[in-house]
């Protein structure tokens, strides 16, 4: 249902041509063109998905065609993994398997078909967003996996296949640098019971998980100046080769853009993730490459430029900021009341509440990233969103249902 589904709504993408980014990391990046340069691909930047281009480009050349295909089966996979984890996840929780199934179902069916998807699905390029948030989805399936296994060996190479999705998604994109975090909260919230004694005993993935992060933010994070997004006017990264940009070209991210302090960026983020939000609500005036108001203070209301279409009046970014510290504190406070429950839903919207706020970290925190929001950095973000959704528009009509039962 979820792939015929997908196909459906995608189905007028498959002519749509190369844009933006596309240009020079596909149709002028002649490395591509050659498999036999498929190492050197491999171990440069983003090598897995330039990788798979250069595959794309073995099979069909420039026609963009098998391009979509190979997106959208990604995002296929994608959606499938985020319903066998959210259906684990919720069945751990409340061992009720029909109403896990269904609110799996429901929230994967969102992520797949949410039109907030369709740049990380339809703009090709972006295929670097959907392959590592698949692997990352992968990641913690696997972890699930091996929890729940019975063999000690089974349960060795479930931990192995962990480490092999996350160096998967990190160099597929970067963005994956953070699993290590979400699967250590996952172990605390629905594994552990809360307290961290059982999630010592697994003390040597977390080594082998954290020592990574550690590496690849030091071996690929840092020389590249953060987390970019390969924009061609201002890149400090050529398609694939982790080099930095010399000359007259201003990095595209890190400390050093001059266009925005990391002061200014961080009080814009608040500002974008609300924003993500309000999308995530209700999906109109999307756009690929947003005029979004830059904060120059905490206190002070943006400046808007003339023309500029928004689906919400943007805001000091104070007042966004206590709504994102709101959120916070009732994931808090929700995984406080959860662990002296039976109802363990409260457990689960608190962990994707986490989910949301640490999936976007690495683009919406102080390192600055000269286009200040993307829609696709909040493809695998948005599966939080949607589970909880999902979680409270069900208790919404079981709350209607018992009403009417009491007033019968």
């Amino acid at each position: 249902m979820l792939a015929v589904s997908i196909l459906i709504v995608y189905s007028n993408t498959f002519n749509a041509s190369f844009h933006f980014d596309d240009t020079h990391v596909i149709v002028e990046n002649h490395d591509i063109r050659d498999l036999g340069n498929l190492g050197d691909i491999l171990t440069g930047h983003r090598g897995v998905t330039m990788a798979t281009f250069a595959v794309n480009y073995a099979i069909s050349g420039l026609d963009v065609t098998s391009y979509h295909v190979v997106n959208i089966l990604i995002h296929i996979i994608a959606s499938i993994l985020a319903y066998i984890v959210v259906f684990n996840t919720l069945q751990m929780t409340t061992k009720n398997n029909d109403w896990s199934k269904k609110i799996a179902a429901f929230s994967a069916l969102l992520f797949a078909l949410h039109p907030i998807q369709t740049q990380a699905v339809t703009y090709i390029v972006q295929r670097m967003e959907s392959l590592s948030s698949l692997f990352y989805l992968a990641g913690i399936a696997l972890f699930i996996a091996a929890i729940r296994s019975k063999s000690q060996t089974k349960r060795i190479v479930f931990y192995a296949s962990v480490v092999a999705a996350y160096l998967l998604g990190f160099y597929s994109k970067e963005i994956a640098i953070t699993m290590p975090a979400v699967i250590i909260l996952y172990d605390l919230f629905f594994v552990s019971g809360g307290s961290f004694k059982p999630v010592i005993k697994r003390w040597p993935l977390y080594a082998v998980l954290f020592s990574l992060m550690i590496a690849l933010t030091a071996a690929a994070v840092i020389p590249s100046g953060g987390f970019n997004d390969l924009s061609q006017e201002a890149s400090g990264i050529v398609a694939a080769e982790a080099k930095p940009v010399t000359g007259s070209k201003a990095p595209s991210a890190g400390f050093g853009v001059q266009s925005i302090t990391p002061a200014e960026y961080l009080y814009t983020q608040f500002n974008v993730i609300v924003y993500y939000m309000a999308l995530l609500t209700v999906p109109v005036n999307q756009n690929l490459d947003y005029d979004f108001p830059i904060s120059r203070g905490l206190f002070e209301v943006p400046h808007v430029n003339e023309g500029t279409v928004l689906n919400i009046p943007i805001p000091p970014p104070v007042i966004s900021l206590l709504i994102l510290l709101a959120i916070a504190g009732l994931g808090v406070y929700l995984f406080l009341r959860a662990r002296a429950r039976e109802d363990k839903r409260g457990l689960v919207v608190s962990f994707f509440i986490f989910w949301f706020f640490i999936i976007l970290a690495p683009t919406s925190s102080i390192l600055p990233i000269i286009d200040v929001i993307f829609e696709h950095r909040v493809y695998l973000a948005s599966l939080g969103f949607f589970v909880i959704f999902a979680i409270c528009f069900d208790y919404f009509f079981q709350w209607l249902e018992d009403r009417k039962k009491a007033k019968a």
